[in-house]
């Protein structure tokens, strides 16, 4: 709210605080340099020709092979280096809000939002349990959330990306195994004794397409949701991640490595053709799963629009971070809310459709003073089938 003649009338104290913009902007820089040095760093073989030209335009060379820029418009596509300088600011503080596991697990309990509930906290290597004040050895404790989650438990930073840090733990043989490698009862808690800031999570268990399409992972849907200025939230853009050998123990595309990154059309609710790099960081193009054979092109995602319409009542819950990009998963019964990302990577969105062609999101970077175009060539609208 402005300070105005209202705030001196009504003796409201003056807000002295500093507005926190050149943080804002240092951390946006920051980004900057990170997203050069990735690029001085990159593995990805483009033509030095070509690669000077993505950067001109401010794209590094995984875009230059993503968005295949060679034959479409670089204008279409929010850049990497724009995003980077601009991205964080747009929900500023709000980012690591939204993006605490944490917090976000006890906002949306308290919407009423389908989502994993936590379990238990682990705090400079201490393992605590929500429903209790007991001090019980760790590996009590996680008999007894064994006991109540049933299959398996999840271990993730509050704050984090990108799946670092995340582990599963379920019994096995030796007593434990730690995604998928058998372990002891002695390597579990020195484990969690060197963990901090922690989320302790049951498995949601996805559903039976999904497990079918690639049965060792969680795949998830990835939803970008941006808010306009008069109509609110809305879904910019969706995604379904499938994992594979590579990518686990998750499923992460992560830009385009190790697993799947399939498009959907949200009308039919039908999975579209899936992306991947392959070993040399090539963009490759397939309609089934290349190490279960399961068909995607074509699939039906149950309860889709259940999901959307779920994640849109979240982020309508925070008009302060308008650019959120939400993990969720399709149970056979419904939907789970995994997780939030602020700012989102917008990759796994961008390989299939370029951003700015929806004139919904032109008007939302636009206004944000992103460079937006006035007019696209036709081949930047094209079909993921098409790319294929």
């Amino acid at each position: 709210m402005a300070e105005n003649a209202l705030f001196r009338r009504f003796r409201i104290p003056p807000n002295n605080r500093a507005s926190g913009k050149l943080e804002l902007e240092l951390r946006c820089l920051v980004r900057v340099a990170r997203t050069l040095r990735g690029e001085l760093r990159t593995t990805f073989r483009v033509p030095w020709q070509q690669r000077l030209s993505a950067l001109r335009q401010g794209f590094t060379s995984r875009s230059a092979v993503l968005y295949q820029l060679g034959k479409n418009d670089p204008a279409a596509y929010v850049s990497d280096l724009g995003f980077a300088l601009r991205g964080y600011k747009i929900n500023g503080f709000f980012n690591p809000i939204v993006g605490n596991k944490l917090v976000l697990a006890q906002l949306l309990a308290a919407y009423d939002l389908p989502h994993p509930r936590v379990l238990a906290l682990v705090a400079k290597g201490r393992l605590l349990r929500m429903d209790t004040e007991s001090d019980a050895a760790a590996a009590d404790e996680l008999h007894g959330l064994l006991a109540e989650s049933g299959d398996a438990l999840v271990f993730r930073p509050h704050w984090s990306g990108g799946g670092e840090g995340i582990f599963f733990l379920r019994r096995a043989k030796l007593g434990w195994s730690v995604n998928g490698i058998d372990a002891t009862t002695a390597d579990v808690c020195d484990l969690i004794a060197g963990l901090d800031r922690y989320v302790v999570t049951a498995l949601v268990q996805q559903a039976s397409y999904a497990h079918t399409i690639f049965p060792l992972a969680a795949n998830t849907l990835r939803i970008l949701t941006l808010w306009d200025e008069e109509a609110g939230p809305f879904v910019a853009g969706v995604v379904h991640r499938f994992g594979a050998s590579r990518s686990l123990p998750i499923d992460n595309w992560h830009q385009g490595r190790g697993g799947l990154c399939a498009s959907i059309d949200v009308g039919s609710a039908t999975l579209g053709p899936s992306a991947t790099l392959d070993a040399q960081n090539r963009l490759q193009w397939m309609s089934s799963h290349p190490e279960t054979g399961s068909r995607i092109e074509g699939v039906c995602v149950p309860h889709l629009q259940h999901a959307l319409d779920g994640v849109l009542r979240a982020a309508r819950r925070f008009p302060e971070a308008p650019c959120i990009g939400w993990d969720a998963m399709i149970t056979d019964t419904g939907y789970s809310i995994l997780e939030a990302n602020s700012p989102p990577g917008l990759f796994v969105w961008q390989v299939h459709m370029p951003l700015l062609a929806d004139e919904r999101v032109s008007r939302f970077f636009g206004r944000l003073g992103f460079p937006v175009p006035t007019k696209l060539r036709a081949s930047s609208v094209r079909a993921a089938a098409d790319a294929a």
